[in-house]
């Protein structure tokens, strides 16, 4: 294992000296001219991308505390179509195929209909029509690409009995995306009125908006036919009623607004738009300052606009913001308020690059709201201290061969960055620092040490070492005791004060110290132990082809490592296990870096009187040990404590376990957030900080800005 020095000691030796070189105490300055950075990006909020990215929902729903303006985004320019008041919420979902479970003209009785199938879908709603005088509620359930998807669904929500003691007006049926069309109509009053003409004649009909000749006009949609024969027949209906309708164009984007009572009961527009349209794009828009509150992303409030759309068959958001103002949520929500300003700063610089870097990355937006991009949470988010590291570097990025690097950051290396090339994702990145230290101790500052320590009932756990005293005994084996200081300390799996106890001791409890570690943190961390069964199926799902684990787990041993250390080779069972790109290790272990070393908890080696030796696990047949009195017996399952020539006590056990400790968190490429944050508190001002992290690069500005 590789030891370090301390931080404070790095700036004596020749391992900064590029960093010592740029140092300036200076204001920091940026080129300008030579980078291209837009005013806006795109953020995928809901999407399915494919391998990707996915993250949908059936419905989402929009407010603003100043109100919105809803618009037609595909027309150039955009075209609005409705003003949404102050507070208001507006829905929107996919026009596709559903199971129309319930009609009534009881709200109460589609309130409890619906509770029932919310219980296992997301998808379920009831709506309002008017027909033959009265109003009536359907519940429906799902936004199927197919008709036989929602006939299954209908079947399956039947057989379940959800209508069981409601009264339907009509039979259970799947509906579709498929409609008459009447109008256009001058204003929604009579597109409203003409809607209820054709609910008179027992017709669903739903006001809508279309352009027609690049203006926003309404019509009414009727029906809700899931084939061709179904739309016929509607027709018929129609002329039958002496009413008149055609058959829309299936080119010209729609958006049905449909009276939504799914939430509480509280009646709400939601607009509908088709899944076979790529025209049929919306786009809200905030009258005021406060953003726009997206209800199913957390209930979060987003500045900029959101645009709603059909991708893949699901719910699309993207909110298309200004660059600086996404990164004052990024920045709040990748490091702490309370970091010292040259960290947010470095921070701010690459996550504009980064964010940058890849163009639209994200077929329909540059970026995604997660960690797969970045964090980003919205206004709530935001910070001053966010704000103000935004604004002072506005515009700036880093460059590399003249375009924008991919500024890839993690949360804390561990102490070294890790090398692109062989330890992570095998790329050639030659703008990345490889394998170069970092100060990346602070989640370990305040932090006490632990014990892991064996109880005389052979338990193992942890232990803080502030409620531990040297007891000044020791055991039978002539080792030393350490005793409680106090009543109910916890005894834990693991070095952490969220771990839940195994036991609570008594004050005096006399305990075998095994080891002293560093309490659990991002920079300092044991995991496990791992059971052979445990890990060998969570490295199986990682694991390519012939490499998977045939039969029990018995071994797992770091083969090869990297420049800083980092695994880039496992064997399990003495061979190579191919998991991809090295990185994948930390899925595969569940781990937070593959900074890592594996302890073998039930491997060891036992040289018997006559000097024979058995190597455990391959040996077979049971373990023995020789009493005092002579008498041998076999060793059972659980904890083996082992006495090494050296008088150094290890916990082991007598099947095959694991535990696995580490350093950092995340893939260690690139800047390290903690370590970006003792550079600062160093002295260090952003630029150096960025040109520790990212070799050769150029800090540059747009030349508007």
């Amino acid at each position: 294992m590789m030891r370090f020095r301390p931080w404070n000691a790095f700036k004596r030796t020749a391992v900064l000296g590029a960093l010592l070189a740029s140092l300036s105490l200076a204001p920091a300055t940026a080129a300008f001219g030579a980078a291209d950075v837009p005013d806006t990006i795109r953020v995928a909020l809901f999407a399915d991308i494919g391998s990707k990215y996915k993250s949908v929902v059936p419905a989402v729903t929009l407010s603003s505390a100043g109100g919105m303006t809803l618009s037609w985004a595909a027309s150039q320019p955009s075209v609005p179509i409705s003003e949404v008041a102050a507070g208001q919420a507006v829905r929107f979902a996919v026009d596709g195929y559903r199971a129309i479970l319930l009609e009534t003209a009881d709200l109460s009785a589609a309130m409890s209909v619906l509770k029932k199938v919310q219980a296992s879908s997301s998808a379920a709603f009831v709506t309002k029509l008017s027909k033959q005088g009265k109003t009536v509620y359907q519940v429906t359930e799902g936004t199927y690409s197919s008709e036989s998807a929602a006939k299954a669904a209908l079947s399956k929500w039947t057989s379940a009995g959800v209508t069981a003691g409601a009264a339907s007006l009509e039979p259970a049926a799947v509906g579709g995306p498929l409609a008459l069309e009447a109008g256009p109509y001058a204003s929604e009053f009579e597109a409203r009125n003409a809607a209820v003409q054709f609910g008179n004649a027992k017709l669903d009909a739903f006001v809508a908006r279309k352009l027609s000749g690049g203006k926003p006009v309404y019509v009414v949609r009727i029906g809700q036919a899931a084939n061709q024969s179904q739309l016929t027949k509607l027709q018929q209906a129609v002329v039958a009623a002496g009413l008149a309708a055609r058959t829309p164009d299936a080119s010209e984007p729609y958006a049905v607004m449909r009276q939504d009572m799914t939430s509480g009961g509280k009646e709400t527009t939601l607009y509908a738009i088709p899944a076979e349209n790529a025209k049929a794009i919306l786009r809200a828009d905030p009258a005021g300052d406060g953003g726009i509150l997206l209800a199913e992303r957390s209930k979060r409030t987003y500045r900029g606009s959101m645009e709603i759309r059909v991708l893949n068959g699901s719910l699309a958001v993207v909110n298309e913001v200004d660059l600086e103002q996404y990164l004052y949520s990024v920045v709040a929500s990748e490091i702490y308020s309370g970091w010292p300003a040259e960290a947010q700063k470095a921070q701010a610089v690459a996550a504009r690059s980064y964010a940058l870097s890849l163009g639209m990355n994200f077929q329909i937006a540059h970026v995604v709201d997660t960690t797969l991009s970045q964090t980003y949470n919205g206004i709530s988010a935001e910070t001053k201290e966010s704000i103000a590291a935004v604004q002072a570097t506005a515009g700036e990025v880093m460059t590399y061969g003249g375009k924008i690097v991919n500024a890839v950051f993690s949360s804390n290396a561990g102490g070294m960055t890790a090398d692109n090339k062989t330890e992570v994702w095998r790329g050639d990145n030659a703008f990345l620092a490889s394998a170069v230290e970092s100060p990346d101790s602070g989640p370990q500052e305040g932090k006490p040490d632990w014990y892991k320590v064996a109880l005389s009932s052979g338990e193992v756990g942890y232990i803080r070492s502030d409620l531990l005293a040297d007891s000044g005994r020791k055991n039978a084996a002539g080792l030393g005791l350490l005793q409680v200081t106090g009543s109910g300390v916890a005894l834990r799996p693991s070095p952490r004060e969220d771990a839940d106890p195994i036991k609570r001791l008594g004050d005096g409890t006399l305990v075998v110290p095994l080891k002293k570690v560093p309490e659990y943190t991002n920079y300092s961390w044991i995991e496990g132990p791992y059971t052979a069964e445990e890990l060998a199926a969570s490295i199986n799902k990682r694991a390519t082809g012939a490499t998977k684990i045939q039969g029990a787990l018995k071994t797992l041993e770091v083969a090869q490592r990297g420049p800083s250390g980092r695994v880039v080779e496992i064997r399990a069972n003495g061979k190579t296990v191919d998991v991809g790109a090295p990185d994948n290790w930390r899925g595969a272990l569940g781990t937070k870096s593959t900074r890592l070393d594996i302890e073998e908890t039930g491997r060891y080696t036992v040289i018997s009187g006559d000097g024979s030796r058995r190597e455990f696990p391959e040996a077979a047949g049971p373990l023995q040990v020789l009493g005092a009195n002579g008498a041998a017996r076999s060793v059972g399952e659980g904890h083996l404590f082992i006495l090494n020539g050296s008088g150094e006590l290890r916990a082991a056990t007598t099947d095959p376990q694991f535990v696995i400790t580490g350093k950092g968190f995340g893939h260690g490429l690139g800047m390290s957030q903690w370590g970006a944050k003792g550079l600062a508190e160093q002295g260090y001002d952003y630029q150096a900080i960025l040109k520790y992290y990212y070799k050769n690069v150029k800090i540059e500005k747009d030349g508007n800005g």
